[in-house]
């Protein structure tokens, strides 16, 4: 009699794919006829821009464009110059499943740029940044459940919920604006620096629907005139909306909102006045939504009969539920030293994140993360240097997971020079989600043993004596009798027992 178990499919988390790669870029580039000869590389920048996205069979291949930008002095020493360049970049990640149109989240992460001229004209460029793709998609999973039987099956079961993949979204968004300068910046002469970053603020949900709002933060350095040197720092930011559909959608349900520049352009335009004091951008995003859906499910974890020995298969089964999805903004403060004592001008100060890490433990999400702050500088003798230095920060949240994704972007850098030291403020957009896994180990199988069935019993009733800490579902499975029954019988209500306790056992 192999029996009086079901089975019952319900709908679980897959992970299709949690692959990671370091992509190394390097090429040597000619600069082009407009710019001057290059005798000190002040910085390098890698943007690596992710245009397309294509599954075949298991694996996910990302197409897009690493751009280069260069800062660099020309044999003056005393004028900021800058060059561009463009490379494609293709990278193949392997899957751990099927698919089936799963929607991917891919992280960039600058790990290194070097660059050093090999001639007057020419750049040598080395650097790399990791990529990190993950993607979820909904399976199914067997979970094994009692069945109408003859009332001597007994199972021991629990409730669980299982979180899954109800639907997703993506959808392109363009930015484009044209942005006065603020009052009393000059004209500009050239645009040498820009670069684009999105962070999403708020996700909330209707009846089959996200909105979605966020920023993106434009950061730039343009000249007023390059034959003197004089460099200012442009600082904006645009907020941005975007509804998508979102089938199934209701308010309250967990969902993962994440936002991409594809590409970005930028360039200096007159304004309503004519004169050169406006930067038109427009930039290109991705905009994506996963949404969650949550069951309660019921789980056996343990089972016997009253009239026969039964051998169980059990296995271990985990399931992964996310306890909440935080956005949030965050300022990290910092007082630095200056980098030299004969500074007489900062022309500007920008932070690149390299990356943030979490981990939960008592009820706090504990987020570690790693910034480069990057300083231009003019010195008493009018000449123009680069400084940079790492830095760490930390920051804490309350949690209900066991498990926490986390990702930042930099806002803007506020700064100040107070006795001699650079003060930082740092605001950053800040998305947490917090994730639980909980782990069984659950009934597959039951195989009654009807051929070794127990002997009918004789007594009504047995007396036992329990030890504190015995579980009543043993004495029960040992007595070949109903731990309801017990419980009744006894005004039982804790489990295990607290205390030495005389247990009358009912046998009917």
């Amino acid at each position: 009699m192999d029996n009086l178990m079901q089975k019952r499919t319900v709908p679980v988390t897959r992970s299709v794919m949690d692959a990671q790669e370091e992509y190394v870029l390097s090429g040597d580039f000619v600069l082009p006829e407009y710019c001057p000869d290059v005798a000190v590389v002040l910085k390098c920048a890698i943007s690596p821009r992710i245009q397309s996205r294509q599954w075949n069979g298991g694996q996910l291949t990302l197409d897009g464009t690493a751009v280069v930008r260069v800062l660099y002095l020309d044999e003056e020493r005393r004028c900021v110059r800058a060059a561009e360049f463009s490379q494609p970049l293709s990278c193949t990640l392997q899957g751990g499943g099927q698919p089936e149109g799963a929607p991917v989240q891919v992280t960039l992460t600058p790990e290194y740029a070097n660059c050093r001229a090999t001639g007057p004209r020419r750049l040598e460029v080395r650097g790399a940044f990791r990529i990190h793709a993950v993607a979820e998609s909904t399976g199914e999973e067997e979970l094994m459940e009692t069945a109408e039987g003859d009332g001597q099956l007994f199972t021991r079961q629990t409730q669980a919920t299982v979180c899954f993949p109800r639907a997703s979204a993506e959808k392109l968004l363009t930015v484009q604006e044209v942005l006065d300068f603020d009052a009393g910046l000059p004209e500009a002469e050239q645009l040498l620096w820009g670069d684009c970053t999105a962070a999403v603020q708020e996700c909330k949900l209707l009846t089959g629907k996200a909105i979605v709002k966020g920023q993106l933060h434009i950061h730039c350095l343009y000249t007023e005139n390059a034959a003197e040197g004089t460099v200012y720092p442009l600082h904006f930011t645009v907020p941005f909306s975007q509804i998508l559909d979102l089938d199934g959608a209701e308010e309250g349900m967990p969902c993962v909102a994440d936002v991409s520049v594809l590409s970005d352009t930028m360039r200096i335009v007159p304004n309503i006045d004519g004169k050169n004091a406006a930067l038109e951008v427009m930039a290109k995003l991705l905009v994506q939504c996963r949404l969650y859906a949550a069951e309660t499910v019921s789980l056996v974890l343990d089972a016997y009969r009253t009239d026969c020995p039964v051998e169980l298969e059990t296995r271990e089964l985990a399931l992964p539920d996310i306890a909440g999805v935080r956005y949030d903004t965050a300022t990290v403060q910092r007082s630095m030293e200056l980098p030299a004592d004969d500074l007489t001008e900062i022309l500007d100060v920008w932070v690149q994140p390299l990356g943030l890490s979490g981990a939960c433990a008592n009820g706090t999400a504990v987020l570690s993360g790693k910034m480069t702050v990057s300083m231009l500088v003019r010195d008493r003798d009018g000449a123009v240097a680069y400084y940079e230095r790492p830095e760490e920060f930390r920051l804490e949240y309350p949690a209900q997971g066991t498990a926490v994704q986390a990702d930042c972007a930099v806002l803007g850098t506020e700064y100040s020079v107070v006795s001699g030291k650079l003060e930082l403020r740092i605001p950053l957009a800040v998305m947490v989600v917090e994730r639980q896994r909980q782990e069984y180990r659950v009934v597959q199988q039951l195989h009654a043993q009807t051929d070794r069935a127990y002997s009918p019993e004789t007594a009504a009733v047995k007396v036992y004596y329990a030890e504190p800490g015995e579980s009543v579902w043993d004495i029960a499975r040992e007595c070949h009798t109903s731990p309801t029954g017990i419980c009744q019988e006894n005004g039982v209500t804790e489990e295990p027992l607290a205390k030495r306790t005389v247990l009358i056992v009912p046998m009917t």
